[in-house]
């Protein structure tokens, strides 16, 4: 069929290119990243128009829906209504996850192909950080950010690609070709150790651990033993660093603990509607500790928090449907599937999300657009695998 708007095939091939552009370049330029995810979107919305046919929309339509209309009424109840407005721009990240489930559900033979690319991007930006460490050293004070602005942002994305490298390469089935994903695995997991990012670390065991223990009981109970070997091994700062995360003396764990209880108290205040999106910096002096070492910080360094004192408790239960829906649909298809890579992507949804969400806790990672793109990139392809695995034969 074709229309004055081009034929739908055509839309489809720019849209998968578009698609491999993204995949390749969130880890490295958010510039380059966000225009091909404009050039994803045209084309989704250009195959729709000339086709005539309805995309769907996936299982997370209503909870993406009921999420973006309780951001909206916060952002226009917001103490600075305009900058809230501004942060919302955000929202339209949501655009990716629909195009790319679209497409990679009409076409689930490219999915491990969209994540091999991304997982590329990933070795590449470690490869570059980790370069930043021979350089400068390892240092808590300068530490290394690979092509991101912070170093926090750089240690989520390499977290969210190692993850899903070991699920492809554990599940995946990919035989001689499975070296390389653990390479890259390995590559992205050193330069997380050496940025010194805790909430990434944390994160990446959790992700680790739940594929391990897919894969067979005994792999996931040799986990923390390897976890703990690694640490004995690691050098003293990173042991330090590790370590510290249970430390409740350390002056960072103080401050975080302030900053939290600071931010349940302001959601208790503002149950309905919050206080608006990045508008927590014009309340928190009023609730700051009096003990706080840093008077002036524009997040509260979690997720749940975060959003529950911005777009109040509707909107915070809003945005937890959105993970809770993905992850029971890539446990459906988990367990629908044998080996192959539609049980490959499965797992690398229930891993990617959870280590998202742990990370979550103890930063504000949503907060990040790269970190937003990769993740709904994910979770896109993870829930294509999931609408493929209701006809695939098992072991598809």
């Amino acid at each position: 069929m074709t229309s004055r708007l081009g034929s739908p095939e055509k839309w489809d091939r720019a849209g998968w290119v578009f698609l491999l552009i993204f995949a390749a370049t969130d880890f490295v330029s958010i510039s380059a990243a966000q225009m091909a995810a404009a050039g994803l979107v045209i084309c989704w919305m250009g195959r729709w128009f000339s086709s005539g046919q309805k995309p769907d929309f996936s299982a997370l339509k209503w909870p993406i829906a009921l999420f973006a209309v309780m951001s909206a009424v916060s952002a226009l109840a917001s103490y600075d209504v305009m900058e809230s407005v501004r942060d919302s721009k955000d929202l339209f990240h949501f655009f990716i996850f629909f195009a790319a489930y679209d497409y990679l559900s009409r076409h689930p033979e490219r999915i491990i192909t969209a994540v091999k690319v991304a997982v590329g991007g990933g070795a590449v930006a470690a490869v570059h950080g980790l370069g930043q460490a021979v350089v400068r050293g390892v240092e808590i004070n300068n530490r290394i950010s690979g092509f991101q602005s912070i170093y926090m942002t750089f240690a989520g994305l390499l977290m969210l690609g190692a993850v899903s490298a070991l699920a492809v390469a554990l599940f995946g089935r990919q035989g001689k070709s499975a070296g390389w994903l653990y390479a890259a695995t390995a590559l992205m997991t050193a330069a997380i150790a050496v940025s010194l990012t805790r909430n990434a670390m944390v994160g990446l065991f959790v992700g680790a651990f739940l594929l391990l223990a897919l894969r067979s009981p005994w792999a996931g109970a040799s986990a923390p033993i390897v976890a703990a070997i690694a640490i004995a091994l690691a050098p003293s700062h990173i042991q330090e660093r590790v370590l510290s995360v249970a430390n409740t003396q350390n002056e960072t764990n103080k401050e975080r603990l302030y900053l939290w209880s600071a931010g349940i108290r302001i959601a208790r205040d503002h149950p309905f509607f919050g206080v608006g999106q990045n508008s927590f910096p014009l309340v928190y002096p009023k609730y700051r500790h009096p003990d706080v070492k840093e008077p002036n910080i524009s997040h509260l360094h979690n997720n749940v928090i975060e959003i529950a004192a911005e777009r109040g408790g509707a909107g915070l239960l809003a945005w937890l449907s959105i993970w809770a829906v993905a992850l029971w649909k890539t446990v459906s298809a988990w367990r629908r599937m044998g080996a192959g890579h539609i049980r490959a992507a499965a797992a690398m949804g229930m891993s990617t999300i959870a280590a998202f969400l742990v990370a979550g806790m103890f930063e504000y990672n949503f907060g990040a657009a790269v970190m937003q793109m990769l993740i709904y990139f994910f979770v896109a392809a993870s829930l294509a695998a999931e609408k493929r695995s209701q006809t695939a034969p098992i072991g598809a």
